[in-house]
């Protein structure tokens, strides 16, 4: 073999080693770059999962909360007859449950977005309306206690709804007295359930809580906050007395009041 033909030679075993390696380059890189891509996407793929994350909980942060308070009670009797049950704590229980009255369910405003329902539930057992009427004081003590006891036999859970006695709360004879002295004598005389016990027992009988009964269930209201009570037909009349000794009291004392422009529009 002459020199020029084992130069030639040489010359082209390095080409097919260069070309050899040149694709070894170009398999590697193209691998690589699939890689890279893969990888890319992957990054992508988090960095969209962490915005919706991200997003969703800024959504929860600007939820507003909106408190639905519930406030009802029974006087003390002793024991519940069915139209205790009935009547009023087969409601208490199906609006602890639920969050709603079933007969007002079409009437429960819709659910708002970014809005969270937050339910109170407030039971008590109403002794100091009890002592408007001829009593024995040991035995209404043994009664209200048996009837604290009943809400929570009859489906009254105390994890859910808070159960108390009225007489245990002293606020609620210190707000009813403040709202006596701005409540109107002749607004009380035209209750009819004051009219109608006066008429039976006799005005010499009646003592003045009677007559005072219904600015007591207002201070409950009002200390509470409640906007929902259910309550019997009976006391429907008591129930617009709270709202017009609420408009008399916010008119007297509390110019400028927030409440002030809602009692107005209403």
């Amino acid at each position: 073999m002459n020199s020029s033909l084992a130069v030639r030679l040489l010359f082209l075993g390095c080409g097919m080693w260069g070309v050899a390696n040149g694709l070894t380059a170009v398999s590697r890189g193209s691998r690589l770059g699939v890689r890279m891509g893969v990888r890319g996407v992957s990054v992508l793929q988090q960095s969209a999962a962490s915005t919706e994350a991200a997003a969703e909980e800024s959504m929860e942060k600007k939820k507003k909360v909106l408190t639905r308070r519930i406030l009802s009670g029974v006087q003390p009797t002793g024991s519940l007859h069915l139209g205790n049950y009935l009547g009023a704590i087969r409601q208490w229980v199906e609006f602890q449950d639920t969050g709603k009255f079933g007969a007002a369910l079409e009437e429960e405003e819709e659910e708002q977005d970014n809005v969270e329902v937050v339910n109170e539930n407030l039971f008590c057992v109403v002794d100091l309306h009890a002592i408007t009427m001829p009593h024995d004081p040991k035995e209404l003590e043994e009664s209200t206690l048996a009837s604290a006891a009943l809400y929570i036999a009859a489906g009254i859970d105390p994890e859910k709804s808070k159960v108390f006695v009225q007489s245990h709360v002293p606020a609620h004879s210190e707000l009813a007295w403040l709202l006596n002295c701005a409540t109107p004598m002749n607004w009380l005389e035209r209750m009819i359930q004051f009219k109608d016990k006066a008429k039976k027992q006799g005005t010499d009988s009646v003592g003045v809580g009677l007559f005072t009964y219904p600015v007591l269930m207002a201070a409950d209201i009002l200390l509470y906050q409640a906007d929902r009570v259910p309550v019997g037909e009976d006391q429907r009349q008591h129930l617009e007395l709270a709202r017009d000794v609420v408009r008399r009291f916010n008119d007297q004392y509390c110019k400028g009041n927030p409440y002030k422009k809602r009692c107005k529009k209403s």
